[in-house]
Formats: C-alpha cells, structure tokens, sequence
C-alpha cells in the first residue's frame, strides 16, 4: 500500500460525489474514506480549570510523565479513573503530597480465580455488550473502571499511602478549590463494580465447567479507607501549597478538520453506526465504544477492522 508520512490531514471535504483529503503535499480524492485516527487525541479540561491561579502549573493526563517534571509542593490530580488512580499513586510513591479529586469509576481487580481479569472479561463475554446497552439515561457512557498497570488500585489503597481523598472537583471560589460530597458514593460505586465483574467471572468459570482456583482476597481491597475527618469541601491552594493540577479527566476526538456537514454532531464527534458514517462513503475505526465495550482497546482492532473492510467491499 502507498504510505504517505508526515502528511497531516488539513481538511476533509466532498465535491461531485468524490471525497476531498486536502494536505500540505496537495489533494487527495477517493470515493470512501477510513477516519482512524480514534476519537481519544484530544483532552478534555473541565471549565473551572480556567478559573484556577496562573501560579499553579496545569498539566494534562497524557502529559504526564514523571513526578520529578511537576513544580514542588502538593499535587492535586483531578479523576479517579484509569490515569487518575495510576498518577496519584506514582505521586505517592514518590513521596509526593497527593490529593485526588474522585469521580464515579468502576474498579477491576489485577487477577482473580488465577488469571488476568480483563482475560476473564474478554472470555466471558463482558467486552462484547453492544453499546446501545451502556448509554446511560443522561446520554453518556460509563467512564471506564480503574485498573492498576500490574497490580490493583482501589481509592482505599491509595488513602492507605497517604493520598488525600475529596469529592469531585466542583471549580474556584474565592481563592480556594471546591470539592463536593460525593466521595462515599464514589468509594461505594468502585466496590460495587469490582464486586459485580468478579461475579460475572465466576459465573463465566462455572458455566464454561473451568477448573479455576479459588477467589483471594486482594490486599488493595481489604485496606480500610483513609479519609479526611471532618470531609474536605475546600483547600485554599496558597496555604496547601497545591501548585500542581493534573487534570486525569477524560479524552474526546479532534475532528475539527472534517467539513462535511452532516458528519458530525453537535459536540463535533462522529455521527455513525459501528463505524459506519451517516454520510455514504465514510468510516470511522476505533473510537472508543464504538460498537461494544471492547471498542476502542487493541483486543477490537483486528474484528472491527475486518468488518468495516467488508462494508467498503460490498460498496465498492
């Protein structure tokens, strides 16, 4: 196949019928269209980190890189899920003051019944729910649930070493950062899924007669929480000495260069079906939950990929 490299794409049009790539080395025509550049490039901030003071460094999740690259002092991370849970926990380990902002995650277990837990969840079907089955009433998805790189991470484990819990990050007000009071809803929740996928495995091994060891007890699960007493509700940033944010609040795509109308909705992301766009002729791959659960992660790339390749071919 030809390869073209350091070609970003500038704009994306459609004229007599034939869609229209233009880049800095010309234009390219072609009757469909494969968007795969996922919809996870670009992340996203909530309104409040504009109100905060310029004297505290902000630094997004997929910035991130090492503890020692942030200004000294507290760091306040913002999110509880996957990068969120990993950050603070680094920061600890660290020997850096932590605060961390929850929100509502799920939590997964690194193993259980003596495998890998997204192992089991593939396996049994868990990453196959359509994603029709997991919009929720407000018209979001689920946040996907917190899981630690080779080990578990639980927001108790993270008290456990020291990470000061709050509620959701709620803005500024007055020179201090506002917090709610929904910690102990999000502690609950995380127990509640890990709880849930655990069932769903044991169910899979039952049904599928595997002979699985026993369920253990896992050490990040059994740590009683840590929390502030009396609940935090605000920290004056100057007197804590937070002057580090970083801000674990999700990704959405950047599909600003797409200029067909029609193609995207009103928050500028892919209107489609399983990837398949509501203009003719154009495709999106791997956006996360795109089709399933499983959408989005590398164990999707190769089905999805075939069945959009079968959907140009019965066109073309």
């Amino acid at each position: 196949m030809p390869v073209i490299t350091q070609t970003p794409a500038i704009e994306l049009t459609k004229d007599d019928g034939l869609f229209r790539v233009a880049t800095a080395r010309g234009a390219l025509l072609a009757r469909n269209v494969v968007i795969a550049t996922g919809d996870q490039n670009r992340q996203v901030r909530p309104p409040g980190s504009a109100d905060l003071p310029i004297a505290i460094h902000q630094v997004d999740s997929s910035a991130y890189r090492i503890a020692a690259d942030l200004e000294n002092g507290a760091v306040l991370v913002v999110g509880s899920g996957q990068s969120g849970g990993q950050i603070a926990e680094d920061l600890a380990l660290a020997g850096r003051t932590v605060l961390l902002a929850t929100s509502r995650n799920g939590r997964w277990v690194r193993h259980h019944r003596g495998g890998n837990t997204l192992n089991w969840l593939t396996l049994s079907g868990f990453f196959d729910v359509p994603r029709r089955e997991l919009v929720l009433p407000s018209g979001k998805l689920q946040a996907r649930a917190l899981a630690g790189a080779t080990h578990t991470i639980s927001l108790q484990s993270l008290s456990a070493r020291g990470v000061v819990l709050l509620g959701r990050f709620r803005g500024v007000e007055n020179g201090s950062l506002i917090f709610g009071d929904e910690l102990d809803d999000n502690i609950r929740f995380a127990d509640e899924a890990s709880a849930n996928a655990k069932r769903l495995i044991d169910e899979y091994i039952e049904r599928a007669g595997l002979d699985a060891p026993p369920a253990e007890d896992d050490p990040a699960e059994m740590v009683e929480p840590r929390l502030p007493d009396p609940p935090i509700r605000s920290i004056d940033w100057n007197a804590s000495r937070v002057r580090s944010v970083v801000w674990c609040t999700g990704l959405t795509g950047d599909f600003s260069w797409v200029r067909l109308p029609g193609a995207l909705d009103a928050a500028g992301q892919p209107v489609h079906e399983d990837g398949v766009g509501a203009i003719p002729g154009l495709f999106f791959a791997g956006l996360d939950f795109g089709s399933t659960r499983k959408s989005g992660t590398i164990p999707a790339i190769a089905e999805e990929a075939a069945r959009l390749v079968n959907r140009l071919v019965g066109q073309a």
